[in-house]
This record gives structure tokens, sequence and C-alpha cells, in this order.
């Protein structure tokens, strides 16, 4: 009985159904292994641009509360003033260094609060009107 039993299940194990079948398994088996595979790559590289993105912005963020925490003084708005817009004090002097060759000078000119004769730039009409 023994014997029989076992032959049963080699000849069912052995036929070619099966073969195709298991064949077939195996085959659609390695395909979605494959493409978890892709997946997982492709998931490792985005965390790995993601990263970079917000170490990137971790940067900013620093750099802009450093920023903003210096414009939160009154030192640090005056500087920014004095930069940009090119702002003097009244009563203050500017000093304008010009390359020292032959027949040019230092020029020093005060700063006041009314609008050159000429007119001046544009920018200091436009600040002039405004009030600045």
């Amino acid at each position: 009985m023994k014997h029989g039993n076992r032959s049963f299940w080699r000849s069912y194990v052995r036929s070619p159904l099966i073969i195709i079948v298991l064949s077939v398994l195996v085959v659609f088996s390695a395909k979605a292994a494959w493409n978890i595979r892709a997946k997982a790559l492709a998931g490792a590289g985005k965390l790995a641009e993601a990263q970079v993105g917000y170490d990137k912005m971790v940067a900013r963020k620093a750099d802009l509360t450093k920023e903003v925490d210096y414009l939160s003084t009154e030192q640090g708005v005056e500087a920014e003033l004095r930069t940009k817009y090119r702002a003097v004090k009244e009563g203050e002097s500017v000093a304008v260094i010009v390359d020292n060759s032959p027949g040019q000078t230092a020029a020093v000119s005060e700063a006041s609060s009314s609008v050159p004769a000429n007119g001046g730039s544009w920018w200091t009409r436009l600040l002039h009107a405004v009030g600045l």
C-alpha cells in the first residue's frame, strides 16, 4: 500500500501539467520580486534626493532666521538701508574715492534733505517724493 501511494505522488508531480503550472508560478513570482526590487531602488533614490532637499531647506531656514534676527535690530535696519539705497543721515559726508590719475581728485559731498539742483537720479527723486 505504501508503495502504491508513493507511485501515485511521483507520477502526479512529474506530470507535464504540474511542471507547466509550477513553471508559470515561478515566472510570475520572479517578475513580482523584480518589480518590488525596482520600486525599492527607486524609493531609495527618491529618499536620498529628499534628504538633500531637506538639508538645503534646513540651511536656508537657518540663514533666513539669522537675517531676520539681524534685521530686527535698529542697527541691522540702518545698515541694510545704507547698503541697498545708499542712504545717508542728514549732516553726514560721503567721500567718493576715485582713481588717483592726474586731473582727478577725491570728491566730498554733503547729504541734505533737498533734491539736487539738476534733479538727481530717478531713484533719488522717487525717494524724495516718498519722504525718505
